[in-house]
């Protein structure tokens, strides 16, 4: 069994320089890519390893299935927002849009919530 080597706490000076490469990155934009290969990115990589927060700071190709998940995801909610889009238009409550549609609640309100879809809370006889 391989033991794992303890870390040692970072000197002052060494947090300090850690904080400015994240401020870099975050003032870069860069914060939502696990896959970026910058230079100001590559740096806080090879500085969090060297304080030993990370044990490889190798890129990694980021890999097809998360977009196709993505794109999946928004196809599915296209074809749901048309769907509520006409059973709202029929005058159905949020409860039982997603009854007819086998969704929860919560997501018939959050998609019309997101385009602006008049849904009837009551129904009215």
């Amino acid at each position: 069994m391989v033991a794992k080597a303890k870390r040692i706490r970072p000197t002052k000076e060494q947090a300090q320089e850690l904080n400015h490469r994240l401020d870099a990155v975050v003032d870069a934009g860069h914060i939502s890519n696990l896959y970026c290969d910058c230079e100001i990115c590559q740096a806080l990589a090879k500085q969090a390893e060297l304080m030993g927060y990370r044990t490889n700071s190798t890129i990694k190709q980021p890999s097809d299935k998360w977009d196709r998940r993505k794109q999946e995801k928004e196809k599915r909610h296209q074809v749901d927002l048309v769907k509520v889009a006409n059973l709202a238009g029929q005058g159905l409550t949020s409860a039982e849009i997603g009854g007819k549609m086998h969704r929860s609640k919560s997501y018939i309100n959050k998609v019309a919530r997101d385009f602006d879809i008049k849904i009837f809370t009551k129904k009215e006889r």
